[in-house]
């Protein structure tokens, strides 16, 4: 708890007001890091209410993976239901699939990465490679006169961080991502914590988790005198 309230007294001694998408100003400090040892107790904020139920639902439905307002609902998680259907750009959207729905978000890209293979259709080996990882041929096309199949299979990642931790647990590779760019117009709202990486420790049968956030509100700030709202990020 302490780490939190200094940095959010950071945020306020040292950050900058910035104007952003919506409207409302932040105070920024980007780059600040917090460190948690669960051996000394989970780090909940208790300075505040802390919607534990909701945030618990929304963690299942990410593994799940949920991409519909409905489905998180269902869990307990309300906090998509803005971004689902009050969003204008999302509403707006072309690749929107109508009420509820959220595109192709964290949960889809944890679970489901989408991944496509262009190979040149004289590479065999190459060819009989991608199939046997669980790719399958969907297409084919030519490119400056040479031929090539597409090959698409959907990657979960999470499956793939367990499975090396159970059996390389040295590896420095055990990792998953949520930022898609190919998909980012795909989604109601891109991801805010977008990259996570294991560190087992074989010796001590410890395990770290380091997680990179590209934006993260801290807490909001009233400002009586001036009738004004801002939020901290960092």
């Amino acid at each position: 708890m302490k780490q939190y309230l200094d940095l959010v007294a950071d945020v306020i001694k040292n950050g900058t007001l910035q104007a952003n998408r919506t409207g409302v100003k932040t105070i920024s400090l980007p780059g600040a890091m917090l460190r948690y040892d669960l051996k000394e107790g989970f780090p909940a904020i208790t300075t505040r209410r802390m919607a534990f139920k909701s945030a618990i639902g929304e963690m299942c439905g990410f593994l799940r993976p949920v991409n519909s307002a409905a489905d998180f609902r269902a869990l307990g998680c309300k906090v998509w239901d803005q971004n689902a259907n009050e969003n204008a750009q999302w509403l707006a959207n072309p690749f929107r699939q109508g009420e509820d729905d959220l595109g192709e978000i964290y949960g889809v890209q944890w679970r489901k990465w989408p991944a496509y293979k262009q190979v040149a259709r004289s590479n065999r080996a190459a060819i009989e490679l991608c199939l046997s990882q669980g790719y399958r041929q969907i297409a084919e096309g030519e490119e400056d006169g040479q031929p090539y199949v597409v090959l698409y299979k959907a990657i979960d990642q999470v499956r793939q961080c367990v499975d090396t931790i159970i059996n390389d647990p040295g590896s420095r590779r055990i990792l998953f991502h949520g930022w898609n760019c190919a998909q980012l117009d795909e989604m109601a709202l891109p991801p805010c914590h977008l990259l996570y990486q294991f560190h087992p420790n074989v010796e001590t049968r410890e395990i770290s988790l380091t997680l990179y956030i590209r934006s993260n509100d801290l807490g909001l700030l009233y400002a009586p005198p001036k009738n004004a709202h801002y939020a901290l990020t960092a």
